[in-house]
């Protein structure tokens, strides 16, 4: 064995030749894969837990994702990392921190980055809200509150475009599960650049019968979800035309 940590509870994330793991030790550590011996890049000592997984953002300035072509800019790749006194922050691949954020709240899942919404990634907090932020400022772009509080992650269906028109903007549906047990189906406007046009708005709203702590996926208006009633649910939306 050429390494070893040893840490309570860790989440990470890889990409090509590079780990990246946070602890809830409030580490937050790069990893070299190249060669072995693996090596340590950079590590940062939050003294703060994390929770949530870290999220990665696509890398480099065009997402061809889903048969398209968007230009995001030239946001370099982030590594996005929310703590639990409720702060996110954006590391670049070299450590440094590019942005801070706050939410109102606690936070105990990761980051929702999602190819259909590029240019902004989407944070839950205790407090009850979803929060938007601008991915390479760290800008705050909308809150939305859906009245209780929230541990899981949001959740982006990218295989579902509710098209107005098709030449200007389509919607988005983002599935947020409260810990009440009530699940939010939030639509986003946006447009061929990615652009969100206008805060969210709710679309549909669902009771389960317990509380809900994991993170839900939603795949083609189709949604699983573990609840605390001790089922994982799958539940179809049904669009009307």
């Amino acid at each position: 064995m050429w390494w070893e940590y040893i840490w309570v509870t860790c989440n990470r994330r890889v990409v090509p030749d590079i780990l990246y793991v946070a602890s809830t030790s409030g580490r937050v550590t790069a990893i070299s894969l190249k060669v072995e011996p693996f090596c340590t890049m950079w590590e940062h000592e939050l003294n703060v837990p994390v929770f949530g997984s870290l999220s990665i953002s696509p890398d480099g300035n065009e997402d061809r994702s889903m048969g398209r072509t968007i230009d995001i800019g030239l946001c370099p790749q982030l590594i996005i990392c929310c703590l639990v006194d409720g702060h996110v922050l954006a590391f670049n691949s070299s450590g440094s921190i590019i942005w801070k954020g706050k939410t109102g709240g606690p936070i105990f899942a990761g980051a929702c980055i999602s190819h259909a919404f590029p240019s902004q990634v989407l944070i839950c907090s205790r407090s009850g809200s979803v929060y938007s932020f601008e991915l390479e400022s760290g800008d705050l772009l909308w809150e939305y509150c859906v009245g209780d509080p929230i541990t899981a992650a949001a959740y982006v269906d990218e295989n579902l475009k509710l098209v107005s028109d098709s030449s200007l903007s389509s919607d988005r549906l983002v599935c947020v599960c409260a810990s009440s047990g009530s699940i939010h189906l939030l639509k986003i406007s946006w447009d061929s650049k990615g652009q969100v046009h206008n805060r969210p708005s709710e679309f549909a709203r669902l009771e389960l019968q317990g509380d809900i702590f994991s993170s839900p996926v939603m795949i083609g208006g189709r949604i699983f979800v573990g609840c605390r009633d001790d089922y994982v649910h799958c539940i179809a939306v049904e669009v009307q035309s």
